[in-house]
């Protein structure tokens, strides 16, 4: 996948709720930013930041107040643009996916989106067959069983799968393990994050886990009060203190307890976001002050 063609361009995106009403409201305010082909982006910020307003703009579920949506270049508001084909490259998968699942077997529900676009059975059957194996469930063992038979983890999955089906280039994810138990959550989590690195899809999450975040993101968007506050790195954003002050956020545990170390002394780096980068760098200071060999 060509990391410099640009997925998904935003400019000056603006979005009003009951606009002209008493109750108008102002949910993504003059927003700008480019997603590029490859990238795994978090969007996160405060509960009402606009992030699932955002969001619901990557494939046309909701048309700008004003401003424009461009995916691979093409302004998909622009008169005699498909919006069917752009949803074909973009796939949403909401929060609760699960509770869309509602057809008999594990199949029909992947084959739905396939289906709807008119293809013929043994492509609907390659896409189903592929789409379950991207995200890690066995096609046999699991085409033919109830959805609703399954765990929280692999509910989650199958509607992924279902979307992936349509062979988008782009899955955009809102609050992907939300509400799982650690089982599932762990679950859906390495599926995501294989389906980045294995299969080179360009993802978009919204998550309000600053340690999902972590472990999976290359750069975050941080939104507050609609408006687009901080866009970078992710051991850059997440060393900003007083821009996660203001959006309600903190840094992930194991960043903050690096933090606290070294205002102990401890000659340790704070940009860390996983434990086990935490525990090389504990070891490696300790080392260096003569505390273990």
């Amino acid at each position: 996948m060509n990391s410099v063609t640009v997925s998904i361009r935003v400019k000056n995106l603006y979005y009003i709720y009951n606009p002209g009403t008493p109750f108008q409201r102002c949910a993504v305010d003059d927003v700008s930013f480019e997603i590029k082909s490859g990238e795994f982006v978090a969007i996160v910020g405060e509960t009402g930041s606009g992030k699932s307003t955002l969001i619901q703009h990557f494939n046309g579920l909701l048309k700008p107040t004003r401003g424009q949506v461009f995916v691979d270049g093409v302004d998909i508001w622009k008169k005699g643009v498909q919006l069917k084909a752009i949803r074909q490259k973009v796939g949403l998968v909401f929060q609760y996916p699960e509770h869309q699942l509602f057809e008999e077997t594990v199949f029909k529900d992947v084959a739905f989106g396939p289906n709807n676009m008119g293809l013929g059975e043994d492509e609907i059957k390659r896409r189903v067959e592929q789409a379950l194996k991207m995200v890690g469930l066995d096609y046999k063992t699991i085409c033919d069983r109830s959805p609703f038979e399954l765990s929280g983890g692999e509910k989650r999955r199958v509607a992924m799968a279902g979307v992936i089906a349509m062979e988008p280039s782009v899955i955009v994810m809102d609050e992907p393990a939300s509400g799982l138990d650690p089982r599932g959550r762990d679950e859906v989590l390495t599926e995501i994050r294989e389906l980045h690195r294995e299969f080179g899809f360009t993802v978009v999450i919204v998550s309000h886990s600053m340690e999902d975040v972590a472990k999976l993101a290359q750069r975050v968007i941080v939104l507050h009060r609609a408006k687009l506050i901080a866009d970078g790195p992710v051991r850059v954003v997440f060393g900003m203190e007083d821009i996660l002050n203001k959006a309600g956020l903190e840094a992930p545990q194991i960043t903050r307890l690096m933090k606290e170390l070294a205002g102990r002394n401890m000659k340790v780096r704070t940009n860390i976001l996983t434990v086990g980068e935490a525990k090389q760098e504990i070891l490696k200071a300790l080392r260096s002050e003569g505390c273990v060999s």
